[in-house]
């Protein structure tokens, strides 16, 4: 495989470590605020489908210097956790189960106990996060949520063939771990040559076919008003959607942020000419895009 190439020279170092919980041994990657900076918050983040954390390198480092320290982990399946056979291997329980622990495990580290915290994930993950203020068991602990290109329903573009669509539930109940190529438009990804070149580097984009399903039905419930009318009012939300994204459908995230209460605290941000993942797309867009999310965090 070839050598993967970060696009960016950080000024801070993450502290890497492995945590075992149910079966699974985690890397889990910390960016703490650094001395002579102010701390404001901790962020929780989930990442999208097949990546890891070398790419938010840049929005890490430089929202540690704002201030916040961000937590992430490779989910089951994915990245370091996920190697070998268990690549996508994983499913609705522990999704959400892994991220109840690491929540519930950072909250155990508070120098205040009154501390809550931000949830932030793109794509697969910013899914995930958007469940959690209906869903989540430790809801309580969450102050705000913000969603980068979230995975409400799939752009036209990207969708899958409409049989596989309509016999996905069959496969999965019949062969849940048989593995998928995405195939996934690398030119959907970014418009950075930089970021694009780490990307494929990283390999195929693969997953099994439950890990497909649940993601797909996830996204799905966010279109139900009367579940997404649960949304807890005392935790605030940003979503940022590229107008250019061809892989998840910026109308779908609108039409998810159309059902939310009015009594949320919600703000939606269309982001002009940025394709699906907005923390590692040209410079220009990500200043944009990195100036919006540190003006909710820091008012939030």
């Amino acid at each position: 495989m070839p050598e993967r190439v970060i696009p960016y020279t950080p000024k801070g170092t993450p502290k890497v470590e492995t945590v075992v919980y149910n079966k699974a041994n985690f890397k889990t990657v910390t960016w703490k605020v650094p001395e002579g900076v102010t701390y404001k918050g901790k962020i929780i983040y989930v990442h999208g489908f097949s990546e890891e954390s070398g790419l938010y390198t840049e929005f890490f480092d430089k929202l540690s210097q704002q201030g916040y320290e961000i937590f992430f982990f490779d989910q089951r399946g994915a990245g370091e956790t996920g190697k070998g056979g268990d690549v996508g291997v994983t499913d609705e329980f522990h999704t959400f189960d892994d991220l109840d622990f690491f929540i519930e495990r950072e909250a155990g580290k508070r120098t205040d106990p009154e501390e809550k915290f931000t949830l932030m994930g793109h794509s697969m993950g910013g899914g995930i996060i958007l469940n959690y203020p209906m869903k989540g068991k430790h809801k309580q602990l969450i102050k705000s949520v913000v969603a980068s290109g979230p995975l409400v329903k799939l752009h036209p573009d990207t969708e899958p063939n409409i049989i596989i669509m309509k016999l996905q539930s069959v496969i999965n109940a019949l062969v849940p771990r048989l593995k998928i190529d995405s195939k996934l438009n690398y030119d959907h990804i970014t418009s950075n040559e930089g970021w694009k070149e780490y990307v494929r580097n990283l390999g195929k984009l693969i997953g099994t076919i439950r890990q497909f399903h649940n993601m797909f039905a996830r996204g799905a419930r966010l279109l139900e008003p009367s579940y997404v009318a649960t949304w807890d009012p005392l935790i605030s939300l940003l979503v940022l959607h590229g107008d250019d994204d061809h892989i998840n459908w910026d109308r779908s995230s609108q039409e998810f942020f159309k059902l939310l209460p009015k009594t949320v605290d919600a703000k939606y941000e269309s982001i002009p000419g940025a394709k699906h993942a907005i923390f590692i797309e040209l410079e220009e867009i990500f200043n944009s895009v990195f100036s919006k999310v540190v003006t909710f965090l820091d008012s939030h």
